[in-house]
């Protein structure tokens, strides 16, 4: 008798513990996006971003467009790389990233960086940095200021998900940018 009530108690753990598994295990499998389409639905993560300066990123860059780089990204899309100089906060130095063609509809993660060039770190006001993580086509717009007569660099990267990372690069741009109030005047 002692056994059968033994074998009775055994009986109830058993079947609380199979209770209580079969409730956790819809609650514990992990909700992994599916990048690959199953009866006409992908799921994927939702976009994010991210920048280093304090005040936040601009709408668009305004002043002089001062360098343009383009690069293919697959078959039929590609990126351009754009820097632009005002006299504004004693020279702004601003530069945005845009997917064109079929890598517009490409997912991944989308940069743009400034740096003032004789500077290694990245901390802003002297290092600028945007990442967008989805499907956004344009990058923020990043900004250094007081970069007149100083020289910059730019970078973007657009690394999609299913693909090879492309990189574009404009170095040593703005060296000889004056202010307009510190260019000498020859009298008439």
């Amino acid at each position: 008798m002692a056994s059968a009530g033994t074998a009775v108690k055994a009986l109830l753990v058993v079947a609380v513990v199979v209770i209580i598994a079969a409730g956790q295990e819809e609650e514990s499998v992990p909700r992994t996006p599916n990048l690959h389409p199953s009866r006409g639905v992908v799921l994927e993560p939702s976009p994010t971003s991210s920048t280093n300066i304090p005040g936040g990123t601009l709408a668009a860059c305004t002043g002089e467009l001062i360098a343009t780089e383009t690069a293919s990204v697959g078959e039929r899309g590609g990126l351009t790389l754009q820097v632009f100089h005002s006299d504004r906060d004693g020279g702004r130095s601003c530069a945005v990233v845009t997917k064109t063609g079929g890598s517009r509809e490409q997912r991944g993660e989308l940069s743009v960086t400034l740096q003032l060039h004789n500077y290694d770190g990245q901390r802003w006001p002297r290092y600028a940095v945007h990442r967008h993580r989805g499907r956004a086509v344009r990058s923020d717009a990043i900004y250094l200021d007081d970069t007149n007569s100083r020289c910059i660099r730019a970078w973007a990267r657009f690394d999609p998900d299913r693909a090879r990372a492309v990189t574009l690069t404009a170095d040593k741009l703005g060296c000889r940018w004056r202010s307009p109030l510190s260019r000498s005047r020859t009298p008439p």
